[in-house]
């Protein structure tokens, strides 16, 4: 009987020096300073490191990146600072970005809004749009649409948001100011509201779209993103602007917090996980906050609802 020779095990392949590394700098934390740091060990890392499909990996797997810091202040230019948060060697210096009015002081320049690592500036005497990238310092300007104001002649608010019209990598592809983008600009007046979508790809502002008031507008608070829509609270009423269909209404906050609170810093619009719209209302004489969210019934008709404390996660902004 002869016996049946036990056939070898297949060779372990070697691992992939390249894709080792890769696998393991992926999996580093998303500081700022570690990548460059790193790239100065050999020229190989620095290959690696520098390789843009990497970078946009390594950006899909962090999705949101560390908070650099803030732009703390009022309105008006002459109050504004960058605040760092991070600690050395992170720790960007508020020099590091050079404010894009330091070329007319004079002038009148509102802080209004953040997304994408983007800001948007409102000037007023020249009634124009910026879009300021802080780190590149990068900026694109534009006008006010014609006809925005003419349904009221009284004293106006503005306010703008901007979007990157590219999905990929849910807007975690590092350079939003190159893609396609979208500004939405609000005005706000006594007993009108009106908004308009302007396209920086193709350099046009869509149609004017417009809803009534209330007449107790006093200020404009920075929106969030909920969906399609841009929610922003004036007052007590809600903004909602439907940047795809391109429609704008006014939604007033429940009754209760018409009748409880006066002190409009008391409210704060919230995004939850899952994408519904909630409002939070503070409650200074009982220490307390009450969140209130707004749900769609069976027919389809809005309404807000109290709900008890939850633990769940709610979002001011992206």
């Amino acid at each position: 009987m002869s016996r049946r020779r036990r056939s070898s095990p297949a060779p372990v392949p070697r691992l992939d020096v390249e894709d080792l590394l890769q696998d393991i700098f992926l999996r580093l934390p998303p500081q700022p300073s570690l990548l460059p740091l790193l790239s100065l060990v050999c020229k190989h890392w620095r290959s690696i490191l520098s390789d843009p499909e990497f970078l946009s990996r390594f950006r899909r797997h962090h999705r949101n990146p560390p908070l650099l810091g803030f732009f703390a202040g009022g309105n008006h230019n002459r109050n504004h600072v960058f605040t760092p948060v991070l600690d050395p060697p992170d720790r960007i210096p508020a020099a590091r970005f050079p404010l894009p009015w330091r070329h007319s002081p004079c002038e009148e320049w509102n802080f209004v809004d953040c997304r994408h690592d983007l800001a948007v500036l409102i000037n007023e005497s020249r009634r124009e749009i910026v879009v300021w990238d802080p780190l590149t310092d990068q900026q694109r300007g534009v006008a006010f649409p014609r006809g925005l104001d003419d349904d009221d002649n009284g004293k106006r608010y503005r306010h703008a948001a901007v979007l990157c019209a590219d999905p990929e990598d849910g807007h975690v592809h590092g350079d939003c100011l190159s893609s396609p983008l979208k500004v939405a600009l609000i005005s706000v007046g006594r007993l009108h509201a009106s908004a308009c979508l302007y396209e920086l790809e193709s350099r046009r502002w869509g149609d004017i779209v417009s809803t009534t008031t209330r007449d107790n507008i006093c200020l404009v608070r920075p929106s969030i993103l909920v969906g399609n829509t841009l929610c922003w609270l004036i007052g007590c009423v809600i903004l909602e602007f439907d940047f795809e269909r391109e429609v704008v209404r006014a939604v007033e906050a429940p009754a209760e917090v018409w009748i409880s609170y006066t002190d409009y810093w008391s409210l704060q619009l919230l995004r939850t996980e899952d994408g519904s719209l909630r409002l939070a209302v503070l409650s200074k004489h009982k220490l307390s906050i009450q969140l209130w969210e707004r749900k769609l019934s069976y027919d389809g008709v809005a309404s807000w609802e109290l709900l008890p404390p939850s633990g769940n996660t709610c979002h001011q902004n992206e």
